[in-house]
This record gives C-alpha cells, structure tokens and sequence, in this order.
C-alpha cells in the first residue's frame, strides 16, 4: 500500500494534511512533519496544513485557505481515523483521501482511497519515518525535529514500546537529519515558573476502592488558571503516575460544553476497551472518551475498578 500512497501524492499538486483536534505532538508532529518533508521532495506542490492549535503544538502554525482550495485536492488525515475527531470537517470536501493512523479504531471516514492503520507501530510520526526510510527520503531538519518529537511523547520517552528494536532503527534513521532534540526537549521538560505553580492546584487526587487515581476538574477551575482546556485535560494527568499503589489513573475535564474530556491511562493494565465503551480509543495504555454526564465519568471509574480486579485475580 506504501507505494501506492507515494504514488496518489505524486498525482496531485494540491495536498492538504489534517490531524485530530486538540492535538497532541504525535498529531502536530506527524501532520507538520509529513508537511515539510513533501515540500521538501516536492517544491513546486501547494502543501497546506489545518485545524486547531494549543499549547501542545511547539512552533506550529496553521494555514488559513478558502473551500475552493479543497476541490482538486488530495487530503491526508494523520493520528486519526474517527471522523468527529477530525479537526476541520472540510476534509469531505477533497478529490481523494489517505488515512494515516496508529490506533486500534476502525475508520467512520466515508470514501477513503487509502487506509493505513498499523498498531504495531507506537506512533504516527514512527509510521512517517518508516515510510521515508522506506523510499530512502532524507529528511529535512524541521520535519526531523517534529517527527522525533512525536515519537518521543507518544512512546512515554521510548517507555512504552511495541517493537523496539524497529522503534530505535527509526529514531536512527531520524536522528541522521540532525532534529533540534534540544530545543525540543527544552519545550517538552522546561515551563515558566507560573505554570509550574499552577500544577499544585492539580496535585491533588482521589481514590477508588481498587486504587484507582482520579481527577473531576471543573470549567470554573480550568479557566481561573488561564491555561488552554488540553494543557490541563492532558498535560496534567501524569502528575498521578508512577505511583506503585495506582494502576491506573485518569482526569476528567469539563469543557465549554459542559462535556467531561476524560484522560485514561495505566502503567500495565490495557485500557483501551473502557475508552471504546465510551466512544473514545487510543492507545492501549493511554486513551480516552467524551462523557456526557458526571455520571458517566463514575461508570467509567467503575468499569477501571473491575480491569484492577479482573488483572489481580489473573496475577493471583
């Protein structure tokens, strides 16, 4: 299928590349990473790149472009397949369609020329790498340092690995094209002393019966801090981790619309089936849903009780 998505590329001149909203740097750095490497093996192509932007995002910027610009062009959705978490719906608008995505959800994207899931691969960027590493693509030193930027976060800092010895060739094979890791991992692990004093607001936590770890962050709250919603829903949820007694942990933020954003994660017990319960997915030990109702979020909680029992009862 590679070759055939080399080729629908090469067909087109306009290229227009989305990602999912509220983006993490596994969507920003496989969409802006996949951005700069076309525009570098294809300079005279017109290569946009849309949708929301956060805190998250590094040095990303947008493109602002008109409808029109979608008629004859050929649109790549990078980190996602679920068509409600697609930022810029305008995708239906284009000629053809590639999905290229990580995560063990089925496609809901009508008329798709090309779906590439493997989730075997830990990230969106890994899957990019591999791609040009494939077609032996250099690699341009902007698109090099986002692209290992997605691998970094989405590994857990090559914590979380589903076939490390094929993740370190492609960090290899990145890392020849010389990425600012510096400046990246000074955005990453650096942040203003406000900010850092905004975290003790998010230190605190509660327990279920079987140790699991939660947060219920209101919209009242989230907004007296003067964060963007995703540098609180998903930058401060690991603050409950690397706790032995957690199994699992999760924060659940509300939004404009009075929704719960829940942020689900675990050190070994796979997840992923409680999020897809919910209408959400990810990763199998970091995913996450939309819910409805603070009784939805108590549902959930109950539900990652019973994988605690369910794991201790297989370990006993």
């Amino acid at each position: 299928m590679l070759k055939e998505i080399i080729e629908l590329i090469a067909s087109f001149q306009t290229i227009i590349i989305h990602r999912h909203s509220r983006p993490d740097l596994d969507a920003i750095g496989s969409q802006v990473g996949l951005k700069k490497l076309l525009e570098h093996h294809y300079p005279h192509k017109t290569i946009y790149a849309v949708g929301d932007l956060n805190t998250m995002s590094f040095h990303a910027t947008m493109d602002e472009i008109d409808d029109a610009c979608y008629y004859d062009a050929l649109v790549i959705i990078t980190d996602v397949a679920v068509a409600h978490m697609v930022s810029d719906d305008r995708y239906t608008l284009a000629k053809a369609r590639i999905i290229l995505d990580h995560h063990d959800n089925n496609t809901t994207i009508e008329n798709v020329t090309h779906y590439y899931k493997d989730t075997s691969f830990n990230s969106a960027c890994e899957m990019i790498v591999d791609l040009a590493m494939r077609f032996n693509l250099d690699i341009p030193k902007e698109a090099a340092t986002y692209l290992y930027g997605g691998m970094v976060t989405d590994s857990g800092r090559f914590l979380y690995l589903k076939e490390p010895e094929r993740t370190f060739l492609l960090a290899s094979y990145v890392s020849k094209f010389h990425p600012d890791i510096k400046s990246l991992y000074d955005y990453l692990y650096t942040e203003p002393l406000a900010r850092k004093q905004i975290k003790n607001q998010f230190s605190s936590f509660e327990l279920t019966k079987e140790h699991v770890a939660y947060r219920i962050n209101s919209q009242t709250l989230i907004q007296s801090t003067g964060e963007d919603f995703q540098s609180i829903s998903r930058g401060m949820v690991n603050l409950m981790a690397g706790i032995q007694e957690v199994k699992i942990w999760g924060s659940f933020s509300e939004d404009a619309n009075g929704k719960y954003i829940a942020e689900l994660r675990s050190r070994d017990i796979p997840i992923v089936d409680v999020a897809k319960k919910y209408g959400g997915g990810g990763h199998l030990h970091a995913c996450g849903a939309t819910l409805e109702t603070l009784e939805d979020v108590h549902q959930l909680l109950e539900d990652l009780n019973e994988k605690v029992r369910n794991n201790d009862k297989h370990i006993n």
